[in-house]
């Protein structure tokens, strides 16, 4: 999964503002372990992409998923925010969601 900076939206945008602070987020999933490796600053948008891996996972039929922060990855409040969400939904499902670094 990769996500690539958006072009320069017109004046009045609604979703002007909705963009990642690095565009050389990366986060590559691996299906057999059920593990997502992650690459560049996490921010809401790309956290937002990362779940969408999350659940892809979880879809495929993994009951614990690991995102492993490679050294240079950062990540942003409202990011952590939203991954302790997914993390609590998860687990109520019987999901364990595990963050950890590299």
């Amino acid at each position: 999964m990769r996500h690539e900076a958006a072009p320069t939206t017109a004046p009045g945008d609604r979703f002007a503002d909705v963009r990642p602070q690095s565009p050389g987020f990366t986060a590559t999933l691996d299906q057999r372990a059920g593990a997502i490796r992650v690459r560049g600053h996490l921010d809401a948008v790309t956290a937002d992409l990362l779940r969408g891996g999350v659940l892809a996972l979880q879809g495929l039929g993994h009951r614990h998923v690991t995102v492993r922060l490679m050294p240079a990855a950062s990540v942003d409040a409202e990011a952590c925010r939203l991954l302790a969400d997914l993390a609590e939904r998860l687990g109520a499902e019987g999901v364990r969601l595990e963050v950890r670094s590299a």
